[in-house]
């Protein structure tokens, strides 16, 4: 098992545990990443298996920034 495979079976475990019935199609990770090389160096890493188009991925993040866009916030 390559280890994009096992990134998508640990994200489908976490879609499982959800319970809604759903399963993986396409997938996308962002990730915050740091290393400390004089200083803290922080970024954003982003994983996507190596046979998905990158329509795929630029339409999975479009999406993820729109659901985020959309979602109900409280402001203290």
């Amino acid at each position: 098992m390559n280890p994009y495979d096992k990134v998508r079976e640990a994200l489908q475990e976490v879609l499982d545990h959800e319970g809604d019935g759903y399963y993986i199609s396409h997938w996308v990770a962002v990730l915050g990443i740091e290393r400390v090389d004089r200083g803290i160096r922080s970024t954003a890493w982003v994983a996507v298996p190596p046979e998905q188009g990158d329509y795929i991925t630029d339409g999975l993040l479009q999406a993820g920034c729109d659901l985020r866009a959309d979602a109900d916030t409280e402001d203290d």
